[in-house]
């Protein structure tokens, strides 16, 4: 079973923390935002004189459905990072106030 962010060493809880950041900067470039435009531009209103195409609905819940997850997974990674920068900052506190 993984330790807890604060019962980690500092350095552990720095490694940690680059770590999910890098993952998670991995995942908006190359997940989220992606998902994200495919569905601005399955969804984005065709200006007159081009040809428009015909736009189901299930592909339109489909491609939300993918963001929604896609959402889903960048809130946990941020909250996981989150919680290891909080865990951070109280170690560094105690050590700064300790002396």
């Amino acid at each position: 079973m993984k330790r807890a962010p604060s019962q980690l060493t500092l350095r552990e809880m720095f490694s940690d923390s680059e770590r999910l950041a890098s993952e998670l900067v991995e995942h908006l470039e190359l997940g989220f935002i992606p998902t994200n435009e495919q569905l601005i531009r399955l969804v984005r209103v065709v200006p007159d004189g081009i040809e428009k195409r015909r736009v189901e609905d299930i592909s339109v819940r489909n491609q939300a459905a993918e963001l929604l997850k896609s959402d889903n997974f960048t809130q946990e990674l941020f909250e996981k990072l989150d919680e290891y920068l909080k865990a951070i900052d109280q170690s560094v506190n105690r050590i700064i106030t300790d002396k």
